[in-house]
């Protein structure tokens, strides 16, 4: 699923696989213990794995980064 100009979503209740199309990218894994899930960055692709990993928690909205996928407000078509 197309969910902007240069971002891909795919995903299933234990995984999602992002895909950010541009200039930069990272190399690096994130741990979330109060999701929990683990996201594995490789280039422009983020791998998650975890409890509804798609969703984003509400704060991160908030912070200076973001993870991408979604927000508890973004409907899913």
């Amino acid at each position: 699923m197309r969910i902007h100009r240069k971002v891909w979503l795919w995903h299933g209740r234990w995984w999602a696989v992002q895909l950010q199309w541009g200039r930069y990218f990272s190399i690096g894994a994130h741990l979330d213990l109060a999701k929990p899930y683990l996201d594995l960055h490789f280039a422009w692709f983020i791998i998650s794995i975890g409890n509804n990993p798609v969703m984003g928690h509400w704060q991160d909205r908030l912070r200076g980064s973001c993870r991408g996928m979604l927000r508890p407000e973004t409907p899913i078509l």
